[in-house]
């Protein structure tokens, strides 16, 4: 079975057994309003947050308990360097275990450092550094502690250190586990600031339950010197997109702060995104407060810190009165001359419908006004479905996503990978460098060519005619079998058929014809009855009419025989990757579906953690050539999703919330799943070429408000 990316069955109940008391009362700075909190959420004091007390002297570990107690904590997280050389002495752990018993809060982690490194190249240092690290386990568990951190440190290329680490981690945590202490990993340092790297080790770690201690703050990969800390930072990770990579795997947090404006904001760091970014993952672990300013005096810090930490956690309605009003006003825009004939709009949040509206024509000749019922071409936005009908059959274990697509579609076996032409113009190919795979299918990266700008290529594609009505998926797949890949798979991102495969897929896998099978466990399960490729007669006249725009701001309205075409007629082919009708409700449906990780309305059709997998970023940094992708914001791709990583950088750039996924189809359609907000929203128009008006723009800034600056972006 496929590996799933997120949450292992560990963590919830890790979760749900250190975090079932309700919130202790928390000391607050001096006019600092308090928030009323979920009962959930829990706070822990990192012991770092005194390091100055403690390295002078003004403090011991038994101190630090007491002030966490007086602070209000629930819970604390140890530095192994303030009693390194007490991690074998059983009367101190006792003491130290009766302390916090005593005081009242929980024992939550031990960090680890000065213990070695598990990712040294050297096989008798990685064992030494697992003994070492064992010592800690044992201190934990003596201690009632049910979690250690360790640091992935290592010498060697960053996939050598990669390696080393997953090897003695996989010895520590498997040894661990037999204790009942958890082994997490903290970006703390080196390459494991770098999101993705860390977040693919833990993936490899999965297995043996090794999570993450995903920091706020430790971002830098490369200090001059090649230092890990203390000198010039080189080269820094995004934080927010690390974050996002690093929380599917979060058994805590550490919520740092250094300075606070008079607002009492952090100037660096965006609380709001990194916040979202919890909600969007659904996270309900401890926060571990950590204040490492040296302007305040340690106490005035800490209760700044968790101040603002609570302030943000806090949800506000996104769409609001002034939402509302600046949406109506976008469609207004819109439909005047020079925008688009008719345009709908509808959002959700938090599973209340908090905004429909309509303005214009679906059928301006007609005089037939936009509708709730009016019935769209979505193209693009078929592609989303159709990731949910194999992702079924993922769930089901009958693949998995590494696995060689030619397994399933064995005509795609032979083909090869354009090399440019010889002397006498004619296309050369070698061999694929690898087997093009179902992941590569899911996110555009399998090298399928698609009419660009590659001439040699372009009289192969058009004599396969991919783009006919006359085949069906097998018979699409033959023919692409005939056009050698653009590029070897995953090297690029390139938009293409991918998605048509992935119905093909569907089709060998399940033994039903695509169309049937997304309409047995899909489209009918959710109630999407007006989601179809065949419009019958009856519905037609809900149809809108498709509008092309001339360079001077008209429109010519298209005839419905031409527009229409493949869905007034019956067709062969049952496209993946277009080709559904659909009207706003029932696609809200289905993006309500995905809100609600896999549920609508008691009826479950994905799992939570499929949900999770598709709206994960898989491409690589490594992947650099993207095409237009990088037009739709600061984005990744997961399985037929775009994956928002960062927040928008400029006013010009597509806003959105970090950990949104979304997608768009050809005649300037659009529909977005926001996690943190519980917000989905769909607006459906018809109009080509696809949205040259800032459509999307437009209604984005409507939903969340102008763009506003923030930190690190």
């Amino acid at each position: 079975m496929q590996k799933i990316l997120l949450f292992p069955v560990f963590l919830f109940l890790f979760g749900l057994l250190s975090c079932s008391e309700s919130v202790p009362s928390i000391a607050e700075a001096p006019g600092d309003e308090v928030v009323a909190l979920p009962d959930t959420l829990r706070f822990s004091l990192g012991q770092w947050s005194f390091n100055r007390e403690l390295f002078a002297g003004e403090m011991n570990t038994f101190d630090f308990i007491d002030a966490a107690a007086a602070l209000g904590f629930g819970g604390v997280e140890y530095v192994s360097q303030f009693f390194q050389d007490k991690v074998e002495d059983t009367a101190f752990l006792d003491s130290l275990k009766a302390a916090a018993a005593a005081a009242a809060v929980e024992n939550v982690i031990i960090l680890v450092d000065g213990a070695g490194d598990l990712g040294a190249s050297n096989a008798t240092e990685r064992e030494e550094a697992i003994t070492a690290h064992l010592k800690w386990v044992k201190a934990a568990r003596r201690i009632g502690c049910p979690m250690i951190r360790v640091n992935a440190h290592g010498d060697g290329s960053p996939e050598e250190v990669k390696a080393a680490c997953q090897q003695s981690i996989r010895t520590l945590a498997q040894q661990a586990q037999e204790l009942g202490v958890r082994i997490i990993i903290e970006n703390h340092g080196g390459i494991s600031n770098n999101g993705a790297w860390l977040a693919d080790l833990l993936y490899q770690l999965e297995d043996v339950e090794v999570g993450s201690l995903a920091d706020f703050d430790n971002w830098c990969v490369n200090r001059v010197g090649g230092l890990l800390w203390g000198a010039p930072c080189t080269d820094r990770y995004n934080r927010y997109q690390g974050m996002l990579e690093l929380m599917p795997y979060a058994a805590g947090v550490s919520v740092k702060a250094f300075n606070f404006d008079a607002a009492g904001k952090e100037p660096d760091m965006d609380y709001s995104v990194l916040f979202d970014i919890l909600h969007a993952t659904d996270y309900d672990g401890w926060l571990g407060i950590e204040y490492e300013g040296d302007d305040l005096p340690s106490r005035e810090g800490i209760r700044k810190t968790l101040s603002l930490a609570r302030k943000s956690w806090q949800r506000k309605p996104v769409v609001d009165t002034a939402a509302r009003q600046r949406l109506e006003t976008m469609l207004a825009e819109f439909t005047k001359p020079g925008g688009v004939a008719g345009i709908s709009a509808l959002v959700y949040e938090k599973g209340e419908e908090v905004y429909f509206g309509a303005a214009g024509f679906a059928d301006r000749n007609g005089q037939v006004p936009m509708a709730r019922n009016t019935i769209a071409q979505i193209y693009s936005m078929t592609k989303p479905l159709t990731a949910t009908a194999l992702m079924l059959l993922h769930e089901e274990g009958r693949f998995f996503l590494d696995d060689p697509v030619a397994d399933f579609i064995p005509e795609l076996a032979g083909v090869r990978v354009f090399d440019g032409v010889n002397a006498a113009g004619e296309v050369k190919t070698v061999a694929p460098k690898r087997a093009m795979t179902i992941r590569d299918l899911t996110r555009h990266t399998a090298g399928f060519y698609n009419g660009g700008d590659t001439p040699a290529l372009r009289p192969l594609w058009e004599a396969a005619a991919t783009r006919a009505y006359d085949h069906t998926l097998s018979g699409l797949a033959e023919k692409l079998a005939t056009i050698p890949l653009l590029f070897h798979p995953g090297e690029q991102w390139e938009y293409g058929p991918s998605v048509d495969m992935q119905a093909l897929l569907v089709e060998r896998i399940s033994g039903q014809p695509f169309d049937e099978y997304l309409r047995e466990h899909v489209l009918d399960p959710l109630g999407m009855e007006e989601t179809r490729y065949f419009v019958p007669e009856g519905d037609r006249p809900r149809m809108s009419a498709v509008y092309r725009r001339q360079e001077d701001g008209t429109l010519t309205q298209l005839p419905d025989e031409e527009a229409h075409a493949f869905n007034i007629n019956e067709q062969m082919l049952t496209p993946g990757g277009w080709g559904l009708t659909s009207t706003l409700d029932d696609y809200m449906t289905f993006a309500r579906m995905l809100v609600n990780d896999g549920t609508h309305e008691g009826r479950s059709i994905l799992r939570p953690e499929t949900v999770r997998l598709m709206a994960t970023n898989h491409l690589a940094d490594s992947v650099t050539e993207r095409i237009w992708l990088p037009g739709k914001g600061q984005v990744g791709f997961g399985i037929d999703f775009a994956v928002r990583m960062r927040p928008p950088a400029t006013a010009e750039e597509n806003n959105g919330r970090v950990g949104e996924f979304f997608w768009d189809g050809a005649a300037s359609t659009l529909f977005w799943v926001d996690p943190a907000n519980e917000l989905t929203a769909a607006l459906f128009v018809q109009l080509f070429p696809y949205d040259q008006i800032g459509l999307h723009k437009a209604f984005r800034d409507a939903v969340y408000g102008p763009w506003q600056p923030g930190a690190d972006y």
